[in-house]
């Protein structure tokens, strides 16, 4: 999700959920984007480039796929266990119930997580079939996620069980190169 959709439903929601409080309001639209700056605080110091404008142009052309010839560094995924919602709902929450002034910027959170839950990782079918196995390169113990196999910008479908497949990072990494 880019930033513009978190602090634009964040904001939504804020007004929708307090609509006699802009000062709440406000706190959940911050809530909704605040966890953003980690995406940042990773792409500093793997880049080694602190400025904002160097973490923009570089967002802009992450989502590009390579091009031969295109030897510009890529950092990796630059989420971290912040963008875990099993990690951050529950220390949020708990601080929240404890400081009731939190809760509007745990009500951000919330949704800014959801928005940003990838729907495929639930396909419980595609779970089933896998087998605690990679379905590309069949080696068991790594770390696994759903993907689309055909991604939805190059007309995969969404929702369609038979567009899931069960990979590791580096599989999936090579077949999105070769899209």
């Amino acid at each position: 999700m880019q930033f513009r959709a978190h602090l634009v439903a964040a904001a939504a929601a804020g007004l929708a959920l307090y609509p006699r409080s802009l000062r709440r309001a406000a706190l959940t639209a911050l809530g909704g984007v605040l966890i953003d700056i980690d995406h940042f605080l990773l792409y500093a110091l793997r880049s080694g480039d602190w400025s904002l404008d160097g973490a923009l142009r570089y967002d802009k052309r992450r989502h590009i796929r390579i091009r031969p010839g295109d030897t510009r560094p890529r950092y990796g995924s630059l989420r971290s266990m912040t963008h875990r919602p099993w990690f951050s709902l529950p220390i949020m929450w708990m601080l929240a119930y404890a400081w009731p002034g939190l809760r509007p910027l745990a009500i951000g959170l919330t949704i800014h997580l959801a928005m940003d839950t990838h729907l495929p990782h639930y396909d419980r079918q595609a779970w089933k079939r896998a087998g605690g196995r990679c379905e590309r390169c069949n080696l068991p113990g790594l770390e696994l996620e759903v993907y689309w196999i055909v991604l939805p910008e190059h007309g995969g479908d969404r929702i369609a069980t038979e567009n899931h497949a069960v990979w590791c990072a580096a599989c999936a990494r090579e077949v999105y190169r070769s899209q």
